[in-house]
């Protein structure tokens, strides 16, 4: 009896892996979510599916079901990269924000941050709040060169990026706790100090041009009101870390860690 319940687990398990693995693409649709217009909010729904031809059935059967909701689908490839993220957006003309989602695919989740930062870095007046990263998923594709870290509850993305004359960083930033403000404190290679206000549960992305940027996370209460800082609160900072993009490799140095705080 238990040798044929261990064969029948066995076999439920390898079924699965291999439902899994028959599975390496995704479905992702986006309709209208809170009908106002032209100044709608829009939401999301993804899922796996096998090929091009199990996409297309699923994306019939989604456009019936929002066809009045302005309804979008995308496909992505089994080598592809992706990345989902919201915002709001002011609707010139209009005097409403919406809340948007954007779609980046590339090589890797790098590739798509990336993307993402050079949108930012470029246009900087379509965002009306912080791109806030919802969906990830990383395909069969050649990995970018990244390092992660955690800040004792700031998850910390590091991706390089260069141009034929510089080095930069790109970071992505998600503070993981439930009611503590990250204040992120930067330095970069020429000295300029940044600092950057990432409130629970939201996400960070942003480019750096610089080579080398150091990095210290302080936490407190999120309703408190926001920290008044300088060089000395950098100088004692407890969680403080240098990042270095070296000829496309990035690599962390001078690490000094204390244990942060999570909500």
């Amino acid at each position: 009896m238990k040798t044929i319940i261990l064969v029948t687990a066995l076999t439920l398990l390898y079924v699965n892996i291999f439902a899994q693995e028959e599975k390496p693409c995704q479905f992702i649709g986006l309709y209208d979510q809170h009908k106002r217009g032209i100044c709608s909010d829009r939401a999301m729904v993804n899922e796996s599916v096998k090929d091009f031809a199990e996409c297309n059935l699923k994306r019939t059967q989604f456009i019936e079901d929002h066809k009045k909701e302005n309804p979008n689908t995308r496909f992505i490839a089994e080598k592809e990269s992706v990345i989902a993220y919201e915002y709001e957006k002011a609707i010139s003309g209009w005097k409403c924000n919406s809340k948007v989602i954007g779609i980046k695919t590339g090589k890797s989740i790098g590739d798509c941050n990336k993307q993402l930062a050079d949108q930012l870095a470029k246009y900087p007046k379509d965002f009306t709040t912080q791109p806030n990263t919802i969906f990830t998923w990383q395909g069969k594709g050649l990995s970018g060169n990244e390092y992660t870290k955690d800040y004792g509850g700031l998850n910390g993305r590091f991706i390089s990026g260069n141009t034929a004359t510089k080095n930069i960083i790109v970071a992505q930033l998600t503070n993981q706790t439930k009611d503590k403000l990250a204040t992120v404190l930067l330095r970069s290679d020429d000295g300029k100090m940044m600092v950057e206000y990432i409130t629970p549960g939201s996400t960070l992305t942003k480019k750096y041009d610089s080579k080398k940027i150091e990095i210290q996370v302080i936490y407190q209460d999120y309703k408190a009101p926001k920290p008044s800082l300088n060089i000395y609160e950098f100088i004692k900072g407890k969680v403080r870390e240098t990042i270095i993009n070296e000829n496309g490799k990035i690599k962390s140095t001078g690490t000094s860690t204390i244990t942060g705080v999570r909500g």
